[in-house]
């Protein structure tokens, strides 16, 4: 590394101070270390730098020297703007006006050329103007400046190669110095300063859900898309993770090492089922160790930091109006106390062994359920929300019942019994009996007249009973009778 230090005393040699400069630039500018009679925009200890000529970003075509403009999405076009573009030329400036002032409009440019059509026009970028700091190997590490937008428009400051250093936002200073002069270009640090105050440079801030825009940090919720089975990390933090794939799952990073307050949003927008999934003695909502989210369905989990997940923002599927669960009851004391998400579903179905007559303690909100008894043992299921004095429903083994919870009671809106007392049928006929059998149904019972039963066989009358006696209308075609 070349130094440059007084052979008497050993202290590096600066070049000539010039402490205080202001300057104008209106195109793209390189600033000269104020040596050897360089006097023409000098690198300053402090300058103050205002641009003429600030960025622009639009879509346009380019045909000869011509360039159209068809839409201007930020800033103002100027003569003087280098322009880039996918397919636009190295090098290619606006000189001069068209038609346009500053918006759409037509520009004539340097270097001739064709780029995209007035059907299909280009994106285009007309950059910041550039401030170049002199060569590095011309001064020795530690050589500083401190430049201060004082203008209208942000500008860029880029080493001798044009490599950015920083981006120069309007109203905030920058102090930059070198740290290696190995190069022509060299390597220089900066530290972002306020507008009269001492400020953090919000790029080196922002982290996970964070971005920087200018001087200030914003919050962000990117948008990841997961295809297949995936186990989140760290890294995922503030993201919206949304499923694309068919049956598959999740995994959540164990809380206790992202820390209190992670968060993630997932959504399914996949073609089967997507299970969230915990790590270890994880859980969700001090629950479940899993849930399962149905197509369309989407929910915020946040980390406690130590042993799971709480939930927030369960939306239920826009598309399928109910939603499933099983529950087993093996095992589990009374009352087994359902969570407001498992007190969600639907239609739930309850499995498993009994061991003593036990209670299911609902929510105490309004919500319909129908409820399958698939459980096995002499015991009793019954449902309550636990609130004295509302009402319960049992439901026997075997059974499926509709039932309504008004946020005190739980009534059933179906039968809760599996044996039939009476029995109803409508009159029939002999070509479509009343009581008749799946594969024959034109074969059975029906009400041929008051206080008559007939028995029809392949559609025809065969038989009636009738206060009279039995009539067989075929008569007896074998035995005894």
């Amino acid at each position: 590394m070349t130094t440059y230090t007084n052979p008497f005393t050993g202290q590096t040699i600066n070049p000539t101070s010039v402490s205080y400069e202001a300057i104008t630039i209106s195109s793209n500018t390189v600033l000269q270390w104020p040596i050897n009679g360089n006097n023409s925009t000098p690198a300053s200890s402090i300058i103050d730098v205002t641009a003429t000529i600030g960025s622009a970003t639009f879509r346009g075509y380019i045909s000869g020297v011509t360039l159209t403009v068809t839409a201007v999405s930020s800033g103002t076009i100027q003569v003087g703007q280098t322009i880039t573009g996918t397919n636009i030329a190295s090098g290619t400036m606006i000189t001069a006006l068209g038609s346009g002032s500053g918006s759409t409009g037509t520009y004539v440019i340097n270097i001739s050329q064709t780029v995209a059509s007035s059907g299909s026009p280009e994106a285009i970028t007309a950059v910041a103007l550039l401030l170049e700091l002199p060569p590095a190997t011309q001064v020795s590490t530690g050589q500083s400046i401190l430049v201060r937008n004082v203008g209208t428009y942000a500008f860029t400051v880029a080493d001798n190669a044009g490599n950015t250093i920083v981006s120069a936002t309007t109203g905030l200073a920058y102090f930059i110095w070198l740290t290696d002069n190995t190069t022509v270009a060299g390597a220089w640090a900066e530290v972002q300063f306020g507008a009269g105050t001492s400020a953090a440079n919000a790029s080196q801030l922002a982290g996970y859900g964070l971005q920087a825009s200018g001087s200030t940090l914003n919050t962000i919720t990117p948008l990841v898309s997961y295809y297949s089975s995936a186990t989140l990390s760290a890294t995922s933090q503030s993201q919206l993770a949304t499923w694309q794939g068919g049956v598959g799952t999740l995994t959540l990073p164990v809380s206790s090492v992202v820390g209190a307050n992670w968060f993630v949003i997932i959504k399914n927008n996949g073609t089967g089922i997507v299970t969230v999934q915990c790590q270890g003695s994880d859980q969700i909502d001090a629950a479940n160790a899993s849930f399962q989210l149905q197509l369309q369905e989407s929910f915020m989990l946040v980390s406690n930091g130590t042993d799971g997940y709480s939930s927030w923002g369960y939306g239920q599927s826009a598309i399928f109006s109910f939603t499933q669960e099983q529950i087993s009851v093996t095992g589990q004391s009374s009352p087994i106390i359902l969570t407001s998400t498992q007190g969600s579903y639907t239609l739930q179905q309850y499995l498993g062994t009994l061991g003593q007559n036990t209670v299911v303690r609902v929510p105490p909100t309004v919500q319909f359920y129908v409820i399958t008894n698939s459980t096995s043992g002499t015991y009793t299921l019954t449902f309550s929300t636990g609130i004295s004095g509302g009402s319960t429903t049992t439901i026997p083994t075997g059974a499926t019942v509709a039932m309504v919870c008004d946020g005190t009671n739980v009534t059933s809106v179906t039968s809760v019994s599996n044996s039939i007392s009476t029995l109803t049928l409508s009159t029939g006929s002999a070509t479509n009996p009343s009581l008749n059998f799946l594969g024959n149904l034109n074969t059975g019972l029906y009400l041929p007249n008051s206080n008559q039963v007939g028995v029809t066989i392949n559609g025809a009358e065969a038989a009636f009973f009738s206060t009279t006696g039995l009539t067989v209308l075929n008569g007896i075609s074998g035995g005894t009778f």
